[in-house]
């Protein structure tokens, strides 16, 4: 099946736009096809040959894996109090498509050797797409999008520096978001290979990776570009502190948090923006959203916390308010995505897989070869970053590749569980 997951990963990074036929009910790619026969295939693998498939009970893999079903599970339910039932629909097709491709990849990609090709394929083809993207910055020629929105102040031309890359996607901030994940790609192979034109080659894919996130403008996922390089190197190091030091270093960081404050105008009105919730005459792109995001929390208590179901968080934003948000409806927060969408079971269950991963991520190091542990450093280093870049994207659920990515990152964590643990991996 390495041969199907190999088209379901290379195809995903093409999205929607390319290669796909449109039809009433939405684009028909290549991906989505594949991702929608995942289940139908594995069920008859399942009644052909049931020894051929293992589920491993007591493994955190497996566990990441149920929470994507239940969360799957529960969104079907969310239709009894859906206030848009269109919208629901839509967002199911595509909760069924990310969960599809989740398991597929988990039940399929049974060692290391076939993961790698698999990661592999990942850099195939981020590095088309940072090519692309190089070619858009540096020509000016830009086959899909919309230069009226792209180049809002006609500079393009006049000023080079500030072209935009962005490729198919719908917007920069989507496309820095998926460089994002050519970071910790680049470094694997880089430590996972031996010969140096190859480490040198995926050395400068890296920085380019890293110069297009900064050209594109999103300011969150810039940071987060910078956050991964400082933990990954961070990860490298053997650190011994104290818990004196570790209170030494708290305090300094609280303090100059508070100068900064004081002292800095910028940053003093980054925070307040946070919390300034009373009526003001000009609602800033920074307020509308913290007010989306306001506006969400109300959301959750009006339904006891069980969500506002699957898909309708635009329509309720769109008829309740009740703060205003500059009339954007996405919540551009994929946590509280998750959460006033779906409620608080799902989000509890899902956030304490996120840490599990990465917990068990942290466990493993302790028993692999340093190969693999800078291997886990780089998956660790993204699903920290993660945590910040999800909130750039308008709505996570239609990135369609972080569902594969994700899919990447838990048949990894099965895969080093079988050989860290073995035998003690109980098998249904």
């Amino acid at each position: 099946m390495i041969a199907y997951l190999t088209i379901l990963v290379a195809s995903v990074f093409l999205g929607s736009n390319l290669i796909a036929i449109t039809l009433p009910i939405g684009q028909i790619s290549i991906y989505r096809i594949f991702s929608l026969l995942v289940i139908p295939t594995a069920i008859c693998f399942l009644l052909k040959d049931r020894q051929s498939f293992k589920i491993r009970t007591n493994s955190f893999a497996t566990g990441m894996v149920g929470v994507y079903i239940f969360w799957w599970i529960w969104a079907f339910c969310s239709v009894l109090w859906a206030l848009s039932i269109g919208s629901w629909i839509q967002a199911m097709v595509l909760l069924t498509l990310g969960v599809s491709s989740i398991i597929g990849i988990f039940l399929w990609a049974k060692n290391y050797l076939q993961w790698r090709k698999l990661i592999k394929v990942v850099w195939v083809m981020l590095t088309f797409l940072s090519l692309w993207g190089l070619f858009e910055i540096t020509t000016n020629i830009y086959f899909l999008a919309d230069l009226g929105k792209l180049d809002k102040y006609s500079t393009f031309i006049s000023e080079p520096w500030t072209r935009i890359p962005i490729t198919y996607l719908a917007n920069q901030n989507d496309y820095a978001t998926m460089l994002l994940a050519a970071l910790p790609v680049n470094l694997i192979l880089m430590n996972t290979t031996k010969n140096n034109l190859k480490k040198l080659l995926t050395l400068g894919c890296l920085l380019l990776s890293t110069l297009l996130i900064f050209q594109s403008g999103s300011r969150m996922s810039f940071l987060m570009a910078i956050a991964f390089y400082a933990i990954y190197a961070l990860l490298g190091v053997s650190w011994d502190f104290t818990r004196k030091q570790v209170m030494n270093t708290s305090a300094i960081i609280l303090i100059s948090v508070l100068v900064l404050f004081a002292l800095i105008p910028p940053f003093r009105s980054l925070i307040t923006d946070l919390i300034y919730i009373l009526p003001r005459p000009v609602i800033s792109g920074d307020v509308g959203r913290m007010n989306m995001w306001r506006n969400g929390l109300v959301y959750l208590g009006k339904t006891f916390g069980l969500g506002v179901g699957a898909g309708n968080i635009e329509a309720w934003m769109e008829l309740f308010g009740p703060l205003p948000t500059n009339n954007i409806f996405n919540m551009h927060n994929w946590w509280l995505e998750i959460l006033v969408g779906y409620g608080a079971i799902v989000f509890i269950a899902y956030v304490l897989g996120y840490a599990l991963m990465i917990y068990r991520l942290f466990d493993l190091k302790r028993a692999v070869n340093k190969t693999q542990q800078k291997v886990m450093n780089a998956l660790i280093t993204f699903l920290l970053v993660f945590i910040g870049a999800s909130i750039t994207s308008a709505n996570n659920m239609l990135i369609e590749w972080h569902w594969v990515f994700f899919g990447l990152i838990v048949a990894y964590i099965g895969i080093m569980e079988v050989q860290v643990y073995g035998k003690k991996m109980r098998v249904k």
